[in-house]
């Protein structure tokens, strides 16, 4: 079991500055020798760099390989960038190419990277980086974009948090107003909401607290059917797909720290390993043991993000 100081810290994100090391699996795995071959090859490198999962109190980021296809529904607005080569997305049974893809909270899509570097990016869960990036891309009838304006510099700056394997805080500042406004950055049309933002804090700070929505609803003063339509309005899902997906989110952290199935699955609120391994599958369409097979070491780098937030 996890001891409390830590699993704060690994639930809420609100912690300081601290690395680890752990294995990702599954789809965040790298494991096609020929593919590590070629790329080290043609980088003269005998070692490829770490692919890095950063974590930031608001914000979720993956950069390396993609080893499968994915296919899921997303829990939050989600940012794709395919930093060698186009990736390719399908929604609603079309299929897309782009370098750089926004895609909002609850759709379902495929994603292929072609087995090469990529960068993935959860965004926060009040919709402020999603608003921003939705000016600089090019809306789909599919309801997600594509192609930003600040394309180049976004694909630039990840290329070189891979290549260098930098550090959390590193990274973090070097994205501001690039993958992410600012703390200081206006956003036009962005209203923040305190109710929401208290709701999504009580979840993060205990996810294996059941709060009803009434429980919730009592905190921020609304009714439960009022606070269920402006979480929704809000993040682009509802209150129990949100506590999902972060409850998701802590498990597979855990189990890649060296937690068990059971042990991760309990301390993040699951009932049980079955109940995880069904809110897995249709979450990100593999059962959990995809990810503790082909398991290569990487790094998990948690960075304070900026003050304030």
């Amino acid at each position: 079991m996890v001891e409390s100081g830590f699993s704060r810290s690994v639930t809420g994100f609100t912690g300081g500055s601290f690395s680890a090391q752990f294995v990702l699996e599954g789809c965040f795995s790298v494991e096609n020798n020929n593919m590590n071959d070629k790329n080290n090859n043609a980088n003269g490198q005998g070692v490829m760099p770490p692919s890095t999962l950063y974590l930031w109190r608001l914000r979720t980021l993956y950069v390396g390989y993609l080893e499968r296809r994915i296919t899921f529904s997303a829990g939050a607005h989600t940012f794709l960038l395919g930093l060698e080569d186009d990736v390719l997305l399908e929604v609603n049974g079309e299929t897309f190419r782009a370098r750089t893809l926004l895609l909002p909270a609850g759709i379902s899509f495929s994603a292929d990277s072609q087995g090469k570097q990529i960068g993935c990016c959860f965004l926060d869960p009040l919709g402020r980086d999603y608003l921003f990036h939705q000016r600089l891309m090019q809306r789909h009838e599919s309801g997600f974009y594509s192609v930003s304006a600040l394309q180049d510099k976004q694909l630039s700056v990840l290329t070189q948090a891979y290549r260098d394997s930098l550090e959390a805080d590193q990274v973090y500042a070097l994205l501001a107003d690039l993958l992410f406004p600012a703390a200081d950055t206006t956003v036009a049309g962005f209203m923040p909401d305190a109710r929401i933002a208290r709701i999504i804090e009580l979840i993060r700070s205990d996810p294996a607290q059941n709060y009803s929505n009434e429980d919730l609803a009592r905190h921020v003063g609304l009714s439960g059917a009022r606070l269920q339509r402006v979480f929704k309005e809000a993040t682009g899902i509802p209150i129990r797909r949100y506590r999902l997906w972060h409850r998701l989110f802590v498990t597979s952290t855990m189990m890649s720290m060296g937690s068990s199935l059971t042990d991760a699955a309990l301390t993040a609120g699951f009932s049980d390993s079955s109940h995880l391994s069904h809110v897995f599958q249709s979450m990100l369409g593999m059962p959990p043991s995809a990810m503790l097979s082909h398991s290569r070491q990487n790094r998990v780098l948690v960075g304070a993000g900026e003050p304030g937030e």
